[in-house]
């Protein structure tokens, strides 16, 4: 189903002549990491991180050095920030295999029925080798496809730019993968809707309805930030997020605004990590923006990101004025 490329991944090993190494890798890849543990584990020690990650942003070097590794293999990611590994990173994206000419030519022939004439085609690391097949598709069915030239159509989590970048030029987005996580990134950045076509189900779904309840969920965040007196500013550690100017930038202007400002620090920013403060009345994570909107919600108190964070402190000094 995924390529691994263990062939790559067993030849760096040996060229690099490492004794031990870390692989780290999504919970959702997980289970299919057997035959690549095995056959490294023929030519070294393998160790495997239980913990969850979430991106090239988020390292492992420092569990790497604990142990002593020589290498890292960081699965499902591409690098995020350069130069940011202090112990050598082979990364490996780690393509999904589908037979997806059948779902593009559904995808391409609703997105006609539905009036849309110029598509923006997107998609996530593991299907973007897929974008010309959708592409095709969508021209074959009279439409025209416009993809990023400077991402191929490529999106993260929390870079968006090959969906800005075209937004003028097209009606309507198609974004090719799994989930959630990825289009609502998209749909929340663009003012245009958003489709999704999904290899694993086979089928064409929109976002809207997902857009709506998310939007409506981050300006009740906003809001009620805004009438909280004690903050937690958060400072994630992971190399790729860590932002500590920032962190302390948000804390001034906090202070200035009459609010008292507490500063965290942690790797794992969760509810049960946020749950240890139960006299913080709003929490502001500094580090991945997609934290707050979607690992680390809270029912009864806010939790902002970066962005958010700013707006809530532009709502307050205008109502102070």
């Amino acid at each position: 189903m995924y390529d691994f490329e263990i062939g790559k991944a067993v030849e760096e090993v040996v060229k690099r002549g490492a004794k031990r190494i870390l692989v780290q890798a999504p919970d959702g890849l997980k289970q299919f990491l057997g035959d690549l543990i095995s056959r490294l584990s023929q030519v070294c020690e393998v160790y495997v991180s239980m913990s969850p990650c979430y991106g090239g942003c988020d390292l492992e070097d420092d569990k790497a050095a604990i142990i002593g590794a020589d290498m890292v293999i960081h699965i499902g990611h591409r690098k995020y920030i350069e130069g940011a590994e202090r112990v050598h990173t082979l990364y490996l994206p780690a393509p999904h295999f589908a037979d997806v000419k059948g779902l593009a030519s559904l995808a391409a022939s609703e997105l006609r029925r539905k009036g849309f004439r110029r598509i923006g085609v997107l998609a996530n690391l593991q299907h973007i080798e897929y974008v010309g097949e959708f592409a095709r598709a969508i021209e074959a069915e009279g439409l025209a496809p416009v993809v990023d030239r400077q991402t191929g159509g490529l999106v993260l989590g929390c870079q968006t730019g090959g969906a800005k970048r075209i937004e003028s030029e097209v009606d309507a987005f198609l974004f090719i993968g799994g989930g959630e996580f990825h289009p609502l990134g998209v749909a929340m950045d663009v003012e245009k809707e958003v489709f999704v076509a999904d290899p694993y189900r086979n089928e064409l779904r929109g976002t809207a309805e997902i857009v709506k309840k998310t939007l409506s969920q981050r300006w009740w965040a906003i809001m009620e930030a805004r009438k909280a007196k004690r903050f937690g500013v958060i400072v994630v550690m992971k190399p790729g997020q860590f932002s500590i100017r920032s962190a302390e930038k948000i804390a001034f202007e906090l202070r200035a605004a009459g609010k008292e400002a507490h500063m965290l620090v942690g790797d794992d920013v969760s509810p049960e990590r946020i749950s240890s403060f139960p006299f913080v009345e709003a929490f502001i994570v500094t580090g991945c923006p997609r934290i707050a909107t979607d690992t680390c919600q809270d029912p009864n108190r806010p939790v902002l990101n970066e962005a958010e964070a700013w707006k809530m402190l532009e709502l307050i000094n205008a109502s102070r004025k």
